[in-house]
């Protein structure tokens, strides 16, 4: 007896289709618009994404392409998204459009192949306006009402479902332009208000795309030509030409150097590329790191901290999507480094925040947790550089202050003797520390230069066994007490400096 006959499952009943229509709500709108997007700005990404995929069109069918234009009217609360791609005709504009879900990107291997994206505004606006136009003089236009469909969505469900709703929320037009252009456009109408503002901020939504759009990185930017040449080689996406209310382009946000905290800066040293190869021996991602003095953690305000993931030139997700392959997840702050998916097999999710579980992205996984490993232990190495330069430093003032009260030959001879001994044991850990090869060559001999100097100057005042004149001329027994009333000082000083200048007044008061 079978499983299922035990537990009276198995009824020899044919199993039947289900003639029912399927219910599909007008929730779903909610869930495809600002439920999946909770950073408002990510409809720059997905409408940045589209445009990309239409210019990428253009491109292949040898049309001149490849600028987005942004408008920001914060006076009106408009925003304006306008491509010169491929455009849309006004048969394939309305069926596309009004669709949920049924893109037919899927099958081009475009960015954007849910059929979703285009939607992602409709929680932060009014009005949602589509506008297309091809090779000639029509242009077409439809329009979403977002307040509607919003209405819709704590409302009693429309008899029709999702369907009777956007019927009723979506209206098109066509009409004759004086220009025949190539175009297709996104007009948000009746922005709202979220938080700061940022949908209609400039800075913002620069900053935002400058990280996450395919746009070049700067002229400026002494390593661009060879980070350019390589993604190039690996048929990574070229960029477009961004320009927000007509200025720009914007550039990647990569500079020679880092701006770190308390006005310290961080220079680019090296890019490090490197590729990784498939079971199959095909490249399935590539990607650099851009070494530079790792003097500790990246604000991310920079734009350019973290090992970060690119799907078409587009970034997937933040600056901590891969934290977890660090030993170390603080180190993920000390990084410069873009990893770009080449396997078409490899997709990102409907939030476009990570990738969907797979064979293949767990393979990029498995040969980019060596590198992350690798790049921590360049932090290690800077901090353990940083800590024995500080404490050479430390070590060498200490020597200097005391070769200082030596030769003022204030104090006892005991007092003396300790003193001595104590730049002795500190010019050893000096020594440990050359050594050691902590040290970058370069520092190693200026620490080396400096142990001899003071080694030198220790051997001298060693030799060296008098008095100051004031001292000279008292008696031994009055000599002898002054000198340890001195001695007295500097042992119970917490700064050896100040208690120098003090003994020093004396020592010319007495004079």
């Amino acid at each position: 007896m079978t499983i299922n006959a035990m537990l009276g499952w198995d009824r020899g009943i044919e199993w039947e289709s289900v003639s029912e229509d399927v219910g599909l709500g007008v929730q779903i709108v909610e869930l495809v618009s600002s439920a999946m997007y909770v950073d408002p700005l990510t409809i720059f990404r997905e409408y940045v994404q589209n445009a990309v995929d239409a210019i990428e069109d253009a491109r292949e069918r040898g049309l001149a392409s490849g600028r987005i234009d942004i408008v920001l009217d914060a006076s009106a609360r408009i925003i304006r998204v306008r491509d010169d791609g491929s455009g849309l005709n006004h048969d394939a504009f309305v069926r596309q459009l009004r669709s949920f879900g049924a893109s037919e990107k899927r099958w081009q291997r475009r960015r954007g192949f849910r059929g979703v994206g285009r939607l992602a505004a409709l929680g932060y606006c009014q009005e949602v306006i589509f506008r297309s136009q091809t090779d000639g003089h029509t242009i077409s236009e439809l329009r979403w009402d977002a307040r509607l469909l919003r209405s819709l969505f704590g409302s009693a469900e429309p008899p029709g479902g999702l369907a009777d709703a956007v019927r009723q929320a979506t209206s098109h037009r066509r009409y004759v332009s004086p220009k025949i252009e190539r175009f297709f456009e996104v007009e948000l109408r009746g922005i709202i208000r979220h938080g700061r503002d940022d949908l209609l901020n400039d800075v913002a939504v620069s900053q935002y795309l400058s990280q996450v759009a395919p746009v070049p990185f700067a002229p400026s930017f002494r390593h661009a030509e060879i980070m350019n040449s390589f993604l190039s080689q690996k048929g990574v996406f070229a960029g477009v030409d961004i320009y927000i209310n007509g200025s720009g382009p914007i550039y990647r946000p990569h500079r020679d150097f880092i701006a770190m905290k308390k006005g310290v800066t961080s220079t680019i040293t090296v890019p490090e590329t490197f590729e990784i190869i498939g079971v199959d021996g095909s490249i399935v991602a590539c990607g650099w790191v851009l070494h530079h003095e790792y003097l500790g953690a990246i604000a991310r305000t920079e734009g350019v901290r973290g090992l970060r993931l690119r799907s078409g030139n587009i970034q997937v997700g933040g600056d901590d999507a891969l934290l977890e392959l660090f030993p170390e997840a603080r180190f993920n702050a000390w990084t410069v480094a873009e990893v770009h998916i080449l396997d078409r097999r490899i997709v990102p999710n409907g939030r476009r925040d990570y990738y969907e579980p797979s064979a293949h992205f767990a393979h990029v996984l498995n040969h980019l947790a060596p590198m992350a490993r690798a790049v921590t232990a360049c932090c290690r190495r800077s901090s353990q550089q940083r800590q024995a330069i500080r404490k050479a430093q430390i070590l060498e003032e200490r020597v200097v202050r005391a070769l200082a009260i030596v030769k003022q030959g204030a104090i006892t001879k005991e007092a003396r003797s300790r003193r001595l001994e104590e730049i002795r044991a500190a010019l050893r850990s000096m020594e440990r520390i050359v050594q050691a090869r902590i040290l970058t060559a370069v520092e190693r001999a200026r620490v080396e230069r400096r142990h001899q100097v003071l080694s030198v100057r220790l051997a001298r005042a060693a030799v060296r066994d008098g008095y100051p004149t004031s001292l000279a001329r008292l008696t031994a027994t009055r000599r002898r007490a002054y000198q340890e009333v001195f001695s007295l000082i500097y042992e119970c000083a917490s700064d050896l400096r100040s208690a120098k200048d003090l003994v020093q007044r004396v020592l010319a008061r007495m004079s």
